[in-house]
């Protein structure tokens, strides 16, 4: 181990950019408008005016009306399917993650909030005393259906087990190699085995969905420096597609959000328990 130094997500974000293996932005979604229509009542039409704008307005549940704009970045993992991410402008520390299944017109949402200062220098000891998770970093998880009713029987995403008990290596770029091991529906160990985090490792709080016949959204939330780091996991393509966000510096004051993809290489498997 060459270091020890836990580093804050601008400077993984800096060490990220350079030769990366993220998949090339698309604009399929230029000028389309897209009704979500949320399995708790919600209906947030999303507007793409062009490819990097989109205004969303939405209706809740109790008629209650909110709207915004904000900057997005789409890739499409496969045909039909596309990752969608933006930073919410209305609300503190708030990042959306999308994904959509035009072609099942179904999608799952990822709504997140990172910590203020003071939730994020907790410490550990005191979180456990409060009954509360290790991590600080907030999500919540929403499915509906796009451009028609939601329906009980529509063929949305699912939680799964489908990568539990696989070691797989990601390749973010010459320079930046990690290993994650999906242990049970709840957690998964990481470490770095090149690149700025060389030497590190921990076990984290995540979620898993199954998108289609293996690809998976999975989302990971970590209690040291407050990250969520959010991918598309393509076991056909070897693939991933997504995002990272945390704050620029350890004073958790300005957001650092941004895109990341990485070849894939199952190392083993063993039986889930």
């Amino acid at each position: 181990m060459t270091t020890t130094e836990w580093i804050s997500v601008g400077a993984l974000g800096d060490a990220f950019a350079a030769d990366n293996h993220c998949l090339p932005q698309v604009q399929d979604l230029a000028g389309k408008t897209l009704c979500l229509n949320f399995e708790n009542g919600w209906v947030i039409d999303h507007t793409f005016t062009d490819d990097q704008q989109l205004v969303w307005a939405m209706t809740g549940a109790e008629g209650e009306q909110a709207s915004g704009r904000d900057r997005y970045t789409v890739t499409r993992p496969r045909p039909g399917i596309y990752f969608v991410d933006f930073i919410k402008r209305s609300e503190r520390a708030t990042s959306v993650s999308l994904v959509l299944d035009l072609q099942q017109q179904v999608f799952v949402a990822v709504i997140a909030e990172l910590p203020t200062a003071d939730e994020a220098h907790q410490p550990l000891l005191s979180r456990i005393a409060a009954g509360q998770e290790l991590t600080a970093v907030q999500a919540t998880f929403l499915r509906g259906t796009i451009d028609r009713p939601w329906s009980t029987d529509c063929a949305a995403p699912q939680t799964t087990t489908e990568l539990l008990g696989k070691r797989i290596a990601y390749r973010y770029s010459p320079h930046e190699l990690y290993e994650h091991i999906y242990l049970n529906d709840g957690f998964y160990t990481w470490r770095c085995i090149q690149g700025s985090e060389r030497g590190l490792a921990d076990t984290d709080a995540c979620h898993y969905y199954r998108i289609a016949d293996q690809l998976y959204l999975f989302v990971w939330r970590e209690k040291i420096v407050p990250t969520l780091g959010v991918i598309m996991i393509d076991l056909q393509a070897m693939k991933t597609t997504g995002k990272i966000v945390g704050y620029e510096t350890n004073s958790c004051e300005q957001l650092r959000n941004f895109t990341v993809g990485a070849h894939a290489r199952v190392l083993a498997e063993i039986e889930a328990q």
